[in-house]
């Protein structure tokens, strides 16, 4: 029994036949004292047992109902996501998390502040696998509904091959090397390693509205107040792989979906760091 069923059922019960059991009842005074005291005893039991029975099939459901509740359940939950984001076309055949999840935190459920536009962030498990870890091509942090068992958001790092040739180089302000020079770091645009080369904005967001279910996207523009900077919305037929991006890495698409009764804003970013790229999916994002 699920909880809204739970609910309508209690809504059912006809509250008349409560409120007799304390109407005064001129045949039942003419009764013996100690049987009308049993019986009004009875029915007092027969109530909370009742109560108690419905509460519990309620708790049992809502238990029941919840598909992730445990971390070794959300490390589970999480790569069959992963595999759904494939077989739909969001991601690379290729994306794989090998072994064990490097971490899995619970995140306990809350509304968010003014800042965060009062977005409500469902209770859920974030599960990550480190691409740190030796010979490990991806990793990511995919946080995964308690409820539904969908991602909410993903954080997906690929590494470059040593094929890859940089598309940029830039001096660290804080790595030397043994004569004390800056160090040079290396930027790649490897992003077609998480999604396909011919992925479109476009298609992207259609394929997460499927995905969440809901009915149509809309890309609008993005003011970020933090950065307080402003992006435009682009084009359907842009490839996502190709979306502009500044030095510092700030650039993100907002997109709305139709549907989505939150009304949330979710986002997605591309970004590049020193060895490795990022897809960064959902409304949970570091800015906001």
């Amino acid at each position: 029994m699920k909880r809204e069923e739970l609910f309508e059922a209690l809504n059912d019960l006809d509250y008349h036949y409560v409120a007799e059991a304390q109407h005064y009842a001129p045949p039942r005074a003419d009764g013996a004292p100690e049987r009308i005291v049993h019986m009004n005893k009875k029915r007092f039991i027969t109530f909370a047992l009742a109560a108690a029975i419905l509460l519990m099939l309620g708790v049992t459901a809502y238990a029941v109902n919840a598909a992730v509740s445990s971390p070794q359940t959300a490390e589970k939950v999480a790569r069959e996501q992963i595999e759904a984001w494939k077989e739909l076309g969001l991601l690379n055949p290729a994306v794989s998390f090998e072994g064990a999840a490097s971490q899995v935190v619970e995140i306990e459920e809350y509304r968010g502040s003014d800042y965060w536009y009062g977005r409500l962030f469902h209770h859920a498990y974030d599960v990550r696998w480190y691409y740190s870890r030796e010979g490990a091509k991806y990793g990511c942090s995919l946080r995964v509904d308690t409820m539904t068992g969908k991602i909410l958001s993903a954080f997906i790092d690929a590494v470059a091959d040593e094929t890859d040739v940089p598309v940029r180089e830039e001096e660290s302000a804080v790595n030397t090397d043994e004569n004390g020079n800056p160090r040079l770091l290396h930027f790649y645009d490897n992003f077609d390693d998480i999604v396909p080369a011919d992925m479109t904005v476009g298609r992207f967001c259609s394929l997460l509205a499927e995905y969440w279910g809901f009915t149509g996207y809309s890309i609008t523009e993005t003011e970020d107040h933090f950065y307080h900077k402003t992006w435009e919305a682009v084009d359907d037929e842009t490839l996502l792989k190709e979306l502009a991006w500044d030095k510092t890495g700030n650039y993100y698409l907002t997109v709305f979906f139709e549907g989505d009764q939150e009304g949330a804003p979710m986002y997605i970013q591309l970004q590049q760091f020193p060895g490795v790229v990022n897809l960064a999916v959902g409304t949970n994002h570091a800015v906001g």
